[in-house]
């Protein structure tokens, strides 16, 4: 009997998290939509379609279809840990809880555009509620090329620059200044040193804004959560020494 309830249990978990993919489906503003509303969850991710990205760029039908491919696996992905986050939390009496209190764990997920001469960047802001002090708040961006290849942030410089180490300083400068006006001048002292340090993590969620490289930092990372978010903005000209020939 042990083994039969083991099994109906991991089966139930199976089904919960690996069920077919939402559809993928056109909303009223020509957007692509995932959408799931359930009695203990709401789930809804908007992101751009192929034609969208065509209008903004000079590449190939081939390459935003690429690009829309890989949007729609993260996506895919982002839901699929949702759920089995959620599967984990939703006890008979977390249930009973967010019955009574008519409230739902939630996923929402919201697209920003941004293009250059030479890349296509998709920020997403990331809404996450399963029932914590909070929500919680984080950024995804997703960059590619004219041909549709994603792109890192290491993409955009020469082999064995110091890229890290230049943006770390900027970033250390600017973030210092927005908690500054924020919280005030003592706060900056109670900077997260290693959420700013020299690694490609810290600085991965990152676009291509008109020749403005922008980095999202999102809460937790370099300050306190009172402190919010931060957006770090780097003119490419500042960092031409070192950039790849034909970025901008």
């Amino acid at each position: 009997m042990i083994v039969l309830a083991v099994l109906v249990a991991i089966g139930g978990w199976y089904v919960f998290t690996h069920t077919q993919s939402l559809p993928h489906e056109l909303n009223e503003n020509g957007d692509r939509q995932v959408k799931e509303d359930t009695d203990y969850y709401t789930i809804q991710a908007i992101y751009p379609n192929a034609t969208r990205l065509a209008t903004r760029t000079d590449s190939s039908a081939n390459a935003d279809k690429r690009a829309v491919s890989s949007i729609e696996s993260w996506i895919n992905q982002t839901i699929s840990s949702f759920k089995s986050d959620t599967s984990k939390m939703l006890s008979a009496d977390e249930k009973a809880r967010l019955m009574q209190a008519n409230e739902k764990y939630a996923l929402d997920i919201a697209y920003h555009p941004y293009n250059s001469g030479s890349f296509v960047s998709e920020e997403f802001d990331i809404y996450e509620d399963t029932g914590g002090a909070h929500p919680n708040s984080s950024y995804k961006t997703l960059v590619f090329d004219l041909k549709g290849n994603q792109v890192s942030l290491g993409d955009l410089f020469t082999p064995g620059t110091d890229y890290l180490g230049r943006i770390a300083a900027e970033a250390k400068t600017q973030v210092d200044a927005q908690v500054a006006q924020r919280i005030g001048a003592d706060a900056t002292s109670t900077i997260f040193a290693d959420g700013l340090a020299p690694k490609e993590e810290n600085f991965a969620n990152w676009v291509d804004d008109q020749g403005i490289l922008t980095i999202f930092i999102p809460p937790y990372q370099a300050a306190a959560y009172a402190a919010g978010s931060f957006e770090v903005h780097i003119p490419l000209t500042d960092l031409k020494d070192i950039l790849k020939q034909g970025v901008q």
